[in-house]
């Protein structure tokens, strides 16, 4: 009696796999029916990322050659700002080809200047160092579903 009541759990089995590949398969196809909406940069997002491109590659060349001058003290951190600049025009692009590592690159970026801005600076560098990552998620707040 027991080789029975296993047909009929095997068919059972089956019938629910064949059963569920089906409904996947379903939804396969209505997945690929329906087209994802496009992404839309927008005016704003194209501008600030335009803007960030441009700030950070003048910003690091002239941080860079600022380095040179054999009167200045901290050397140190014209070093680390090139490299806060050049991780901006990196994480711009990648902001542009909406991946999320943009994002996250740019906000290290953004606490690599901080940290620097007042260990040299003071307090006043955090306001002009956080206010562009402010800006950024700013116009990216109806976006983050674009981004993978």
């Amino acid at each position: 009696m027991s080789k029975p009541t296993n047909k009929k759990r095997t068919n059972k089995s089956q019938t629910y796999k064949s059963q569920t590949s089906k409904s996947q398969t379903a939804s396969k196809s209505q997945a690929k029916g329906k087209k994802a909406p496009p992404k839309v940069r927008g005016t704003a997002l194209t501008v600030a990322l335009v803007i960030i491109i441009l700030h950070g590659l003048v910003a690091a060349v002239y941080y860079a050659v600022a380095r040179r001058d054999p009167s200045l003290d901290q050397t140190w951190a014209l070093g680390l700002m090139s490299l806060h600049f050049l991780l901006n025009v990196i994480a711009a692009f990648g902001i542009w080809s909406w991946k999320q590592w943009g994002i996250y690159l740019y906000a290290a970026s953004t606490i690599l200047a901080v940290v620097v801005g007042l260990m040299t600076i003071g307090i006043w560098s955090l306001f002009y160092m956080v206010l562009p990552l402010a800006i950024l998620g700013w116009i990216l707040r109806t976006k983050w579903d674009y981004f993978s």
